[in-house]
């Protein structure tokens, strides 16, 4: 009874806030970010009625790392994996991503003709030419995978639900792969003992998890094992900074499990709940400002309409931070492109239902906290240093072909020199993966084909695309659909990392 009456207080309170953000651009930018760490969280509430109206353009997206001089990394013809039959290629008229003063790692904006590739039971080594990656312009369908790719792009299916992934040796995983698929993130091993993908399992009542999918340095994959049983709806996640997977549950009275996927972790066998889920809620996933390495500071996300994004500043670093004690606030947005951490957690979810309903992905990069609530389909973006915050609709923005206009919800970004951000994109008739440039630009880099198996056909919901990570050298991206239950590896056929 006392839950129905917070409920009902909620609701009740919430109704005074009733505005809907307005999507008109701020007129000024907010201040540079520093390095400080993030400002102390305040009880003091304001005692003004909240506007409509806040910023939707972002003014402080990450820098360009651009270099004077060309990059020296290899424009030789790599492996081309392909388990597909012949793909196909039709002509873009679609221009690339527009070009900087300062050389660039993409070629020239043309695409130029590729050969058929033959069709091949394991990867590859290619003889075609060359071929640059035109983020947008899809030029390559793969039939089997019914999916549209970027031109310079190739791909391959590592694991399929319900089948056993097969190793670099030729053998077979005792357990089979894992149903229902959602985050996932990297976790690279020590001493060159590769790395580990490491993929939440959504499946509800008791049959979630997380499990571990292990690549050797060259990529190869080794092991494959469960890491965390008996727990519900793993949705998304985070990396926390000492190279542990934080598994996030989005179910009534769910928590965060901190899980070491490292076999020579002195955890490796024992996952743990953690503080970030407090009393429990419907996570989501996990972003950590770590600029103080004496007090991380954890950023949690909770997919309800009443879900308050948590700020947990952690006593102490490593793994017991997430265990002995911390200090929660939760996030206050205000009307007047300000926001404030408020230890007053009702006042929160009002500004959740009204500004930031049923948040989902976020990510933490040089003093800037990014998240996307998927209602409104908006990405807001917080400056941690001055406590202001801009946002925009996702997708609106957008350039070549396809469209980014279902939800967005899983969030990773790139670190090389474009500083950009990818997302996964849950229902709509051809969920894809997309990414957005430092000027707001959304560009496709896969996306299902309309009418196919993850269309939703005869009266099924649409598919998601899930598990978006990067590999360490960022050569590798994995991402997967997970109703159909199937992970695949895309790489750049130039020899590039993705950015």
């Amino acid at each position: 009874n006392e839950a129905a009456i917070v409920i009902d207080d909620v609701a009740d309170a919430a109704a005074e806030y009733s505005m809907v953000p307005s999507n008109d651009p701020s007129d000024s930018p907010s201040s540079k970010p520093t390095d400080e760490p993030t400002n102390e969280p305040t009880t003091e509430e304001p005692t003004n009625e909240p506007s409509t109206m806040h910023s939707t353009t972002p003014s402080m997206p990450p820098s360009i790392l651009s270099s004077s001089s060309p990059s020296n990394m290899p424009l030789t013809p790599t492996s081309t994996p392909s388990r597909s039959s012949n793909p196909t290629y039709t002509p873009s008229s679609t221009p690339s991503i527009a070009s900087s003063d300062s050389p660039s790692s993409i070629p020239s904006q043309q695409p130029t003709p590729i050969p058929t590739l033959s069709p091949t039971a394991s990867p590859s080594t290619s003889n075609a030419p060359t071929k640059q990656f035109i983020p947008g312009d899809l030029t390559l369908i793969d039939t089997d995978l019914n999916i549209r790719m970027s031109s310079g792009l190739s791909v391959k299916l590592i694991a399929t639900t319900g089948e056993r992934p097969r190793y670099a040796n030729g053998k077979e995983s005792n357990e089979k792969f894992h149903g229902m698929m959602d985050g996932a993130g990297i976790v690279e091993l020590s001493n060159g003992r590769g790395y580990v993908y490491v993929s939440n399992s959504e499946i509800s009542s008791g049959g979630g998890g997380v499990y571990g999918l292990y690549f050797d340095e060259a990529g190869s994959i080794v092991n494959y094992k469960t890491l965390l049983d008996d727990t519900t709806r793993n949705c998304g996640g985070g990396l926390s900074p000492w190279n542990t997977w934080i598994s996030c549950e989005e179910t009534t009275g769910g928590q965060c499990w901190q899980v070491d996927p490292d076999p020579e972790g002195v955890y490796h066998e024992t996952p743990m709940e953690t503080l970030l889920g407090g009393d429990g809620g419907r996570y989501e996933t996990v972003a950590c400002d770590n600029r103080n390495p004496d007090r991380p500071i954890f950023f949690t996300t909770e997919d309800h309409e009443y879900g308050a994004l948590r700020r947990f500043e952690a006593d102490g670093n490593g793994w017991d931070a997430l265990h002995t004690g911390g200090t929660t606030t939760f996030l206050r947005i205000m009307d007047d492109s300000t926001f404030r951490w408020t230890t007053n957690e009702f006042a929160a979810k009002n500004s959740a239902v009204t500004y930031y309903r049923n948040a989902e992905g976020v990510i933490y990069h040089e003093g800037l906290l990014y998240f996307v609530a998927k209602k409104t389909r908006t990405l807001f973006i917080l400056n941690l240093a001055t406590m202001t915050y801009e946002s925009e609709r996702t997708g609106d923005q957008f350039s070549g072909k396809g469209s980014f206009n279902a939800q967005p919800d899983q969030v990773v970004l790139g670190e090389n020199f474009k500083r950009w951000i990818y997302f996964t994109e849950d229902g709509g008739s051809s969920p894809g993966v997309y990414v957005r440039d430092v000027k707001g630009t959304y560009y496709t880099i896969f996306e299902a084909m309309e009418g196919s198996r993850y269309s939703g056909l005869g009266g099924d919901d649409p598919d998601e695309t899930v598990g978006i990570a990067l590999s360490p050298d960022r050569r590798k991206l994995y991402a997967g659909f997970q109703d159909a239950g199937l992970l695949m590896e895309f790489t750049r056929d130039d020899g590039f990392p993705f950015e």
